[in-house]
């Protein structure tokens, strides 16, 4: 793939609904200091929810200079999202790409404020696709190798023309500190989050399955006698869980969830972001060499 000649078109495009977060919390003299970016045109602003913590006051700085009282909104720490709103609302548009058209090898940007550096930009390549880790539950995230540091967390992941594909969370660091796996929330489930926390939302809640599950490594296959890794494999089923309802157990493969084929942990996000009602649940699994049917009617 061609390195286009410049981004800085995309960054323009993609800096105008970008902004800097500022949070105070008791009894500390700086505040915390991170990113973020408006959601539509009515002040609504997507965050990281581990930077808002215990704010008593949150403050948000514009693209115009204008820096201006944030209220929250709302907040689910399981994904790391919050919704702030500022009033009154500037008048931008924002432009949403689609993660799934991105493809590995493909240009991105990371907007914000490194080390208190204002409207910084670091470019970098996609380097994976809905990645799963089993301690984030019901969430995937966009790999690229762009350089995330202290004050980029909740800011966007722009494509090449700007359009926002995600939203910043955090890096892997290596174990002697070496450049790490930048990790971003698709846009798409920060938007599905977002309209859950809205105060005038009428959604109705999600399920929530409460498991710890992961891709299926080739040796847990082989030794099932299985041919292939394909499901998601349940590491864990806490008790008082929906998966303890539903009598999931670890070492389950999880085959297909409510018709959706499960052909790794990423898989499973996506059934369990589209998961509506717990009236009519199915879920197929493996267990002992044996598929069983699992679910409510």
């Amino acid at each position: 793939m061609t390195r286009p000649s410049s981004l800085a078109a995309g960054f323009q495009r993609g800096a105008a609904w970008s902004v800097s977060i500022f949070m105070f919390v008791p009894g500390e003299e700086e505040p915390h200091v991170g990113s973020g970016f408006f959601i539509d045109d009515k002040g609504v602003v997507a965050t990281a929810a581990h930077l808002v913590g215990e704010a008593r006051q949150i403050l948000v700085a514009l693209p115009d200079k204008r820096v201006l009282a944030a209220e929250l909104e709302g907040l689910n720490e399981n994904a790391d999202i919050a919704l702030l709103r500022i009033t009154p609302p500037p008048r931008v548009h924002p432009v949403f790409g689609r993660p799934g058209s991105l493809r590995v090898g493909d240009w991105v940007m990371a907007v914000g404020q490194p080390f208190g550096l204002e409207r910084s930009v670091a470019v970098g390549v996609v380097s994976g696709k809905d990645r799963h880790f089993s301690d984030d539950g019901e969430l995937m995230f966009i790999q690229s190798d762009v350089a995330l540091n202290p004050g980029n967390s909740g800011g966007p992941l722009l494509d090449a023309a700007g359009a926002i594909v995600g939203m910043n969370a955090r890096t892997i660091v290596g174990p002697v500190g070496t450049p790490g796996a930048s990790l971003a929330i698709p846009i798409e489930i920060v938007l599905q989050v977002a309209g859950e926390l809205r105060r005038d939302s009428d959604a109705p809640a999600r399920p929530r399955l409460g498991v710890q599950f992961d891709d299926v490594p080739p040796l847990t296959a082989w030794s099932a006698g299985r041919p292939d890794t394909s499901g998601a494999l349940i590491l864990s089923v806490p008790r008082g869980s929906l998966g303890e309802q539903l009598q999931l157990r670890a070492g389950d493969i999880v085959t297909t969830m409510n018709g959706r084929p499960i052909g790794g942990s990423s898989d499973l996000v996506t059934a369990l972001l589209a998961w509506r009602k717990l009236s009519d649940t199915s879920i197929v699994v493996q267990r002992a060499g044996k598929e069983l049917v699992l679910g409510r009617e």
